[in-house]
């Protein structure tokens, strides 16, 4: 009867011993999380800032290291993009036109572990030059940015841009 009884506090001690550990482990993993948020959130803003300057400097392979092979990008008014050969190239062609500028500015951040969601607003400068069929502006747009964490880095996989209707400038 006395080893029943040892046998059974025994358990009840290791039992509870446990559940501190995973009350520990619990408040480890939230904190884990929490750090590897704002790791991938300071990455996707400093991607934000590094795309749109590596592209003024006519530097498009490398800008397009940060989206998917895959990438599909979706902006109001104009075809969808469906990789990201495709992406260098449209970039390419509308440096023929003028220079571009973008500043993007992120409005809500969700970190889902391999994946993240930006949601946000952009500006975007253009300045024709003297070949261009469009005259210089500047577009307003919200984005949402699904981005997948891979082995290069975070990358942009779907890329969703709303623009408002352009403000011309002079």
């Amino acid at each position: 009867m006395k080893k029943v009884i040892y046998f059974t506090l025994i358990t009840l001690f290791l039992a509870a011993c446990g559940e501190g550990q995973k009350q520990v482990s619990e408040e480890e993993l939230a904190t884990q999380a929490e750090k590897e948020s704002s790791l991938a959130l300071q990455a996707i803003e400093d991607a934000n800032a590094t795309i749109p300057a590596l592209i003024r400097e006519g530097k498009y392979e490398e800008a397009g290291k940060y989206f998917a092979p895959d990438v599909v990008q979706m902006i109001s008014g104009q075809p969808p993009i469906y990789s990201r050969e495709a992406w260098i190239t449209a970039q390419r062609e509308a440096a023929k036109i003028g220079d571009w500028n973008l500043e993007l500015e992120v409005l809500n951040f969700e970190y889902l572990g391999d994946r993240a969601v930006e949601r946000g607003r952009g500006i975007q400068t253009f300045t024709a030059n003297e070949d261009s069929p469009i005259p210089s502006m500047q577009l307003t747009g919200d984005y949402l940015v699904m981005w997948k964490k891979t082995e290069e880095g975070w990358q942009i996989q779907y890329d969703y841009v709303v623009i408002l209707p352009p403000e011309a400038t002079e």
